[in-house]
């Protein structure tokens, strides 16, 4: 019964009321500054990919646990407005198709969609990817990034693209180029953690 009256459990320590309780917000290490990876103008972290945060990741995407992404999402977007202003498009880097399908979500897509209503952007779908997962890969492997292609032309735009984790900057990298290819003059990517 408690459970239909308070559906969400905290990601973090798992008490029931809330998808991230106050505690376990309080414990997230800030990310640290990194510059850009390649074909990006700047890119900006909220949290630091130590301490809970990988297991907070893990939970969000893998454990049923997504309904924390939201939040997660908006503290996102006040990072972005307190650093960048508010953008007029905001994107993701979309996960493959059988990740989406056992998943029942793209995790990417769902911070987006919070950082789009922080910051009173427009979420478009601008991206397709094409190949497999980056997680499990060697470095050097994911150093050559997933394939994007553009799905629409934003001429002359600032876009920001959203991932879950910055571990070597591939995955944003090919997202920037897509998005470059397909007129956007100026890419700014946002991520929920970045590793050290």
């Amino acid at each position: 019964m408690l459970g239909l009256l308070l559906p969400h459990r905290c990601a973090g320590c798992d008490i029931p009321g809330t998808p991230l309780c106050i505690d376990c917000a309080a414990a997230l290490p800030p990310a640290p500054e990194r510059p850009p990876p390649a074909h990006l103008d700047r890119c900006l972290a909220l949290l630091a990919y130590r301490g809970p945060v990988p297991d907070l990741v893990l939970r969000a995407k893998n454990g049923g646990r997504h309904g924390v992404l939201h939040p997660l999402g908006r503290a996102m977007g006040s990072l972005l407005l307190g650093s960048e202003g508010a953008p007029a498009w905001v994107t993701w880097a979309p996960t493959t198709a059988a990740r989406r399908r056992r998943r029942g979500h793209d995790q990417a897509r769902l911070l987006a969609g919070g950082v789009a209503r922080a910051t009173g952007a427009r979420p478009v779908a601008a991206l397709r990817r094409h190949g497999g997962a980056q997680a499990g890969r060697s470095r050097q492997d994911r150093l050559a990034g997933p394939g994007f292609s553009a799905r629409r032309r934003l001429e002359g735009a600032t876009v920001v693209v959203v991932d879950d984790v910055w571990t070597t900057g591939a995955t944003l990298s090919a997202a920037a180029r897509a998005l470059r290819s397909a007129g956007v003059a100026r890419v700014v990517g946002l991520t929920l953690a970045v590793r050290p």
